[in-house]
């Protein structure tokens, strides 16, 4: 499974990935403004300290608008800034526009249901953030069941677009896993969580009194 990392602090950022477990690093609008820093100023630390694409919501209003916002951020010389969208009727225009502009890192966000993820396979778009909880919320399917039917949609279409759900625990992780997501995103917060896990914990303690034999008289080695 391909990880991203939900995050807008850049020394933390720099952090997980040295970890080696995470493709990119997704933010929001809600995310930026609780950093209350200028987005921009955040958006280039974040790039700065990671490798991999870096993704920016691009507000909801006209496509022109969208447009704009696009063409300043990637004239800012940052080669791994990705453009987010919303898949709106606007939101599909820019989408694709952003393909005629050969740009690669394109992400369509606000995904509730398969009828707006086609969409985004029909645009090319080779990731999708899903809102996996929203129909849930409504009394409709769980998001776990969501998301096995458009991962199953996209490998009936043959569809290299990717899938980037949230992940709540690494136990969804694991359920997410098992029917065929291939990739998803983990906030900052919850990076220890997924990285110590306690039966590891428990199996590298057992080996602590071999290792006090092997300290005796100097060194281990």
């Amino acid at each position: 499974m391909k990880l991203w990392l939900a995050t807008t602090d850049a020394s933390l950022a720099a952090k997980h990935f040295e970890l080696g477990l995470f493709a990119g690093v997704l933010t929001n609008p809600t995310m930026l403004a609780a950093a209350r820093r200028p987005p921009l100023e955040v958006m280039r630390d974040l790039c700065a300290a990671t490798p991999g694409p870096v993704f920016y919501q691009l507000e909801n209003a006209t496509p022109d608008k969208m447009k704009r916002q696009a063409s300043e951020l990637l004239a800012r010389g940052w080669k791994n800034i990705g453009i987010k969208v919303a898949i709106t009727r606007d939101g599909c225009a820019v989408l694709h526009w952003l393909r005629e502009q050969n740009i690669a890192l394109r992400l369509a966000t606000a995904v509730p249901a398969i009828a707006p993820l086609l969409l985004a396979t029909a645009l090319d778009v080779p990731w999708v953030t899903p809102a996996g909880s929203v129909q849930e919320k409504l009394g409709g399917p769980s998001k776990v069941a969501l998301l096995t039917e458009m991962q199953a949609m996209l490998d009936r279409q043959h569809s290299s677009t990717c899938l980037i759900p949230s992940l709540a625990s690494p136990a969804e992780m694991q359920a997410l896993a098992f029917v065929g997501i291939r990739a998803g995103f983990m906030w900052d917060r919850d990076v220890d969580r997924f990285v110590n896990h306690d039966l590891v914990q428990q199996t590298v303690a057992a080996f602590d009194p071999a290792w006090s034999q092997l300290a005796i008289g100097g060194a281990a080695y």
